[in-house]
């Protein structure tokens, strides 16, 4: 059965629509037409068919700068500020010089203020060890993700695959949050 549905029709544009007649329920000048189902406001009509407004295509760079972004947010959301990244390296730095000295002499303030709750000087130099491998390894992933994606990016939007772009530019944002989930200030 076909649904038959109404549009109210303001300069060109649909701006309502109602499943119920509106014949004799609105003021006259109100201009109504009869349309399909899947019309919807925002619709243009030209007084004998209704058109889907047309969105504007993004271009390669917007595109680009959406990967850009969402690689920005999840490198903040591992590290938060720069300071603390800083932090984290220094961390990783007395760490790796601790576990040269075979965990032995003095344990580095940084290490030592991870040794809590139970921790052992070792057990937080290797958690600190762990955890810098992991955001090393996300960081090196966010890089080649994005600078792969923003290449074929361009390349599709080049060649007109400006839907196959924006697939790309999704998938791609989606991996990047996925790269660092449980990383860092992910945990």
């Amino acid at each position: 059965m076909v649904m038959i549905m109404w549009a109210l029709i303001e300069n060109g544009a649909v701006s309502e629509i109602t499943a119920t007649d509106p014949a004799g329920r609105f003021h006259p000048d109100l201009q109504w037409e009869p349309c399909g189902a899947n019309v919807e406001p925002g619709w243009h009509y030209d007084g004998q068919s209704f058109a889907a407004p047309v969105l504007p295509q993004p271009t390669a760079d917007e595109l680009c700068t959406q990967i850009d972004t969402a690689a920005d947010a999840a490198r903040r959301a591992v590290a938060g500020d720069p300071l603390r990244a800083v932090e984290y390296d220094r961390a990783r730095l007395a760490a790796e010089q601790f576990a040269a000295a075979d965990y032995q002499g003095e344990v580095p303030p940084m290490v030592a203020a991870w040794a809590i709750n139970g921790r052992t000087p070792q057990q937080a130099a290797d958690s600190i060890l762990a955890e810098a491998a992991a955001y090393t390894n996300a960081l090196e992933l966010l890089r080649t993700t994005r600078l792969a994606a923003k290449e074929q990016i361009r390349t599709l939007m080049a060649a007109g695959e400006v839907e196959q772009a924006q697939q790309l530019t999704a998938q791609t944002i989606a991996a990047i949050e996925a790269a660092v989930a449980g990383i860092g200030n992910n945990a």
